[in-house]
């Protein structure tokens, strides 16, 4: 809750622009943005610069565009290795097709569909747990909240690392951990007051299309 004593630091969310190959499950996979990923990403941001410091996954995908900004506006980058993507096992690399075909049976629920309906409970074949995920992300998150006060800061990550952020801020349940499909260089604000009465945090936009 904002008070005339309150510290405010605000964050910007944006989930990497698309990458070569088009749209299938990466995860860990290491691929670089496309040239309409890139084009993505310097729309959203509209050539500003209010920020103080950009956080990013050290993936391609969203350091390369960090790096390109940090240097362009003279903000300094730091990669944090947490809030890399979720790594997702026997489906890396493949497109959504490929990983159902690997468990659709014409019988019982594809693998896919079960971990879209539940990932907590459903974790994909030797990939890394929603649990895991979720520790290493909101531990991350924390530590950001607590370097940063005051200030404003970028975070260039991926689908589910973003959702698993905003997971920490509205006290999602985590089976239902993954329910924003936040677009390629989609845009999502959160603002966090500290005071005397505590620590008050607050989604205040969600996929905006373009920095306002």
């Amino acid at each position: 809750m904002r008070t005339l004593e309150s510290i405010t630091t605000r964050f910007d969310l944006i989930r990497h622009g698309e990458p070569e190959g088009g749209r299938k499950f990466r995860g860990s996979t290491d691929h670089p943005l496309s040239q309409d990923g890139w084009a993505q990403m310097r729309h959203a941001v509209n050539d500003q610069s209010p920020w103080d410091v950009v956080i990013t996954s050290p993936l391609l995908r969203c350091c390369e565009f960090a790096h390109e900004l940090g240097a362009k506006h003279n903000i300094p980058v730091i990669e944090v290795k947490e809030f890399a993507e979720l790594h997702l096992g026997d489906w890396e690399g493949l497109t959504y097709a490929e990983a159902r075909a690997l468990s659709d049976d014409g019988h019982s629920l594809d693998d896919v569909t079960a971990f879209w309906m539940n990932p907590n409970l459903n974790t994909i074949p030797n990939g890394e747990t929603l649990q895991e995920f979720d520790h290493r992300v909101g531990g991350a998150w924390k530590e950001l909240i607590d370097t940063y006060p005051g200030q404003h800061i970028l975070v260039v990550a991926h689908l589910f690392t973003c959702n698993l952020i905003l997971r920490q801020v509205i006290q999602q349940p985590l089976n239902n951990a993954l329910l924003f499909d936040i677009p390629y260089a989609g845009l999502t604000r959160i603002r966090i007051d500290d005071s005397h009465n505590g620590r008050f945090s607050q989604v205040e936009w969600v996929c905006s299309e373009k920095l306002i």
